[in-house]
């Protein structure tokens, strides 16, 4: 059989410029496969999903008789020798039939799945290209145990490696028959495995003597799913690349074009100073293996570089010694989608409040919690105005809240609670119901709207919502509004006014005489407590001012310099400075809805 198989990278979706306030979409890099048919039975390996998956609009346009998946149980493989009996008639083998064919009643395939083999019967004369559009399917290869199994290999077709080369590191399938469909569709064992290859797209019977794993020369594992994906809530993820190819392997790493491309980097550390550094993954990016040697990769998408709702790509893992992987990764970016913003500006404009001063880049939208880290202070007994270094630093916890309009607010507290979906009735059958409005987390600083929802971690059995507060200031009402730009390059700030009969102004003690803003008899206000006022700015670096570079940098982390001034204190004010470093904990872009 001369069947070959190519791969041209594809795309799906609309390059999308701007900023994330556009639509959202699911975008789906996809690849295609292109298999060679020729006239008679063919044994392909289906290496994508296709997008399409029904098995007459993958093979539309070509003139199949009938295609074949073995799909075994808990029995023995009836090894067939010639593809024209009736597979009909024998167990396991499950068969799809064009609707001019008579035999079309007696269909029981109706789906093309990846990393499957299939047997293609083509009808005419003359050799045909099967294009199958699809993404990769990260599984790992099942074996039966002491039985033959029909399946393919992920190689690359510019590559070829051989029989020998390839189960190398597996006793499993050293010994055992291999067969392969010659031209005359008739199936033929492999009798010199260190010469003949194994070629992309094509599909052979193997025997398994006793138990394997084996995945390869170049297994990539991932912890779970098909792909890589960096959800709402993920930023991070690992995958486990082995070199069981019995030489020292140099892995190449290759992004393929796409037009949602996902900004991804890769951990590494430096061996002499233990620095951890996160290196872009652009043109390529290789990793050196050792014999039988492992490393798990640890990944990390750089949403400040990611400017679609939805992106998705293909990385192909090539060992240059003839495996080849091909692995989606998808990313989400954070922050509301164009209704939400709207809605927002909507009501702010309703409001009369103006936006103009205001970050207005939605990409921010949520909660921050960082620390300011005080390291510097004014000498304030001298009247001195400029911050000298303290022998220690003084942490202070720092909440703010952006919301989809671009407004920024200082928090002393808020809660997260989650709001259960609701169900909707459905209109094919009024008896029952189907999802709805989808469940959703919710920030809370109002705490009479606690009841109205639900907590989703357990506490001494109970479920409860997750609280978050700083003592590191405090202000009358919920909140304070804050001015300026929030995010990369920009500052925000505001005030904080200590009224002399604010609970926690630091003069003010209400059973003190002295200190109780009473007069003498107990009966009328007289101010004896100071008024402080902290007037407070935090000015956003561009670049990380630790020099980290984490792939969070720039979207879900945020640093760069405090400073406050304090009055009423002490007679001269008091100038402190810093470093401070926030995180966004959740992109939830409303409070108190």
């Amino acid at each position: 059989m001369n069947t070959s198989a190519s791969f041209k990278p594809r795309w799906l979706g609309v390059m999308l410029l701007g900023l994330v306030l556009l639509p959202g979409f699911l975008a789906a890099a996809t690849i295609q496969q292109t298999i060679e048919l020729r006239p008679g039975w063919n044994a392909i390996f289906v290496e994508v999903q296709p997008e399409v998956d029904r098995i007459e609009q993958v093979f539309a346009g070509l003139p199949v008789a009938s295609v074949w998946r073995w799909i075994p149980d808990d029995r023995p493989v009836a090894f067939i020798q010639d593809p024209d009996e009736d597979m009909l008639t024998i167990d396991g083998w499950f068969g799809y039939f064009p609707d001019d064919r008579p035999e079309s009643i007696l269909t029981n395939l109706f789906t093309i799945t990846a990393n499957q083999a299939y047997l293609v019967r083509l009808q005419g004369s003359q050799n045909r290209e099967l294009v199958i559009e699809g993404r990769p399917i990260a599984r790992p290869q099942r074996w039966r145990s002491n039985d033959f199994q029909f399946t393919g290999f992920h190689v690359d077709p510019a590559n070829e490696p051989t029989f020998y080369n390839w189960f190398i590191n597996s006793p499993a399938h050293q010994s055992g028959p291999i067969y392969r469909l010659d031209s005359d569709g008739q199936w033929t064992e492999v009798t010199q495995p260190t010469l003949e290859t194994i070629r992309s797209g094509e599909a052979y019977w193997i025997y398994t003597d006793g138990r394997s794993s084996h995945q390869g020369p170049m297994p990539v594992e991932l912890e779970f799913g098909d792909r890589v994906e960096f959800g709402r809530g993920l930023s991070r993820d690992t995958v486990m690349l082995r070199n069981r190819s019995g030489l020292n392997s140099q892995i190449r790493i290759r992004p393929l074009p796409s037009d949602t491309p996902v900004p991804l980097a890769v951990q590494r550390n430096d061996p002499v100073t233990q620095e951890i550094f996160w290196p872009r993954i652009e043109d390529e990016y290789t990793l050196n293996l050792g014999v039988d040697d492992g490393q798990l990769m640890s990944l990390g998408v750089v949403r400040a570089n990611l400017f679609t709702r939805e992106a998705s790509q293909i990385f192909e893992f090539n060992n240059g010694l003839g495996a080849r992987r091909f692995l989606e990764v998808r990313a989400s970016a954070l922050g509301p989608d164009t209704e939400t913003v709207n809605l927002a500006r909507a009501r702010a404009a309703t409001q009369g409040r103006d936006l103009s001063t205001r970050n207005t880049d939605p990409r921010y939208a949520g909660l921050w919690v960082g620390v300011a880290s005080v390291d510097h202070v004014s000498e304030a007994q001298q009247g001195g105005v400029v911050p000298l270094p303290t022998e220690r630093e003084f942490p202070m916890r720092i909440l703010m809240h952006v919301d989809a309009a671009g407004t920024v607010r200082l928090l002393k507290e808020v809660i997260q609670m989650w709001s259960p979906g609701e169900e909707e009735p459905d209109p094919d059958n009024p008896d029952f119901t189907r999802p709805g409005t989808p469940g959703r987390y919710v920030l809370l600083t109002d705490d009479s709207l606690i009841p109205n929802y639900e907590g989703f971690i357990m506490r001494g059995g109970q479920a409860a919502g997750n609280r978050i507060s700083t003592a590191a200031y405090d202000f009358e009402g919920q909140d304070l509004e804050m001015s300026g730009q929030f995010g990369l390059g920009g500052a925000v700030f505001g005030t904080i006014v200590i009224e002399p009969n604010f609970p926690t102004n630091p003069f003010f003690h209400r059973y003190h005489p002295d200190h109780d803003n009473l007069d003498a008899q107990f009966l009328n206000f007289k101010k004896e407590a100071y008024e402080v006022t902290r007037d407070l700015e935090l000015l956003f670096s561009v670049e990380d001012p630790e020099g980290l570079d984490r792939p969070e940098w720039g979207d879900e982390e945020l640093a760069g310099t405090y400073t406050e001034a304090i009055s009423g204190l002490h007679r001269s004010t008091i100038f402190v400075s810093g470093i401070f470093r926030m995180r966004r904990v959740t992109d939830v872009p409303i409070l108190n809805q």
